[in-house]
Parts: structure tokens; C-alpha cells; sequence
């Protein structure tokens, strides 16, 4: 069942919204191919430990800032976010048209 209240202090975070929101588990979340979580992540918590995954469109800057040299790259305007117990993990961050919104 969808959720987005987890999901709304990491959009806030990012000046941004909500664009979808699940009520997952950790296990799920880890078995995702999309997002390519390390072997290890959260070993401490239960594959059927629940979790929220959050797809958040905002302005997320891309990292590391380019040398001075160099033009700035646009921000991204999508994350992914894991809610784990209330605390929200960045999974990833990219545009749109390649991170597109699934249920875990």
C-alpha cells in the first residue's frame, strides 16, 4: 500500500515532492536490480524488517562540484530513497526519463 508520509522528510530535504511512495521491506528493497544494493547494506536488519522506498523529484545536486574550469552539470531531478525506522538513506539520484518510478 502506497505511503508517502515516511517519504515527506526526504522530500523536504530536496525541496521537492513526493512523486510515489511504497510500504516495502528491507529484503524487497536489497533484491531491487534497479537500485544495485551493496552486499551488506543493513546487515544489522531483517529481510522482512519493514521499510518505505520513495521516489522523490526535486533538485539533487549532482556531486562531486566540477572543477572551475568546467561548466556545472544540471541537478538531478530524482531520488531514491530508502525510510528505514524513520531514517531516510539516499539509494541513488538521477533524471527522470532514466530512473523511472517501480514498485519494489
Amino acid at each position: 500500500m502506497p505511503t508517502a508520509e515516511p517519504c515527506a522528510p526526504a522530500a523536504a530535504s530536496y525541496n521537492g515532492t513526493v512523486a510515489a511512495s511504497f510500504a516495502t521491506t528491507v529484503g524487497a528493497i536489497r533484491s531491487d536490480p534497479q537500485l544495485h544494493i551493496e552486499p551488506g547494506r543493513w546487515s544489522a536488519v531483517p529481510d522482512n524488517h519493514p521499510a518505505a522506498l520513495c521516489f522523490i523529484d526535486g533538485q539533487i545536486p549532482n556531486a562531486p562540484p566540477p572543477l572551475p574550469s568546467h561548466p556545472t552539470p544540471s541537478p538531478f531531478d530524482r531520488a531514491v530513497v530508502a525510510v528505514i525506522d524513520g531514517l531516510p538513506e539516499l539509494l541513488m539520484a538521477g533524471y527522470r526519463d532514466r530512473v523511472p518510478i517501480q514498485a519494489p
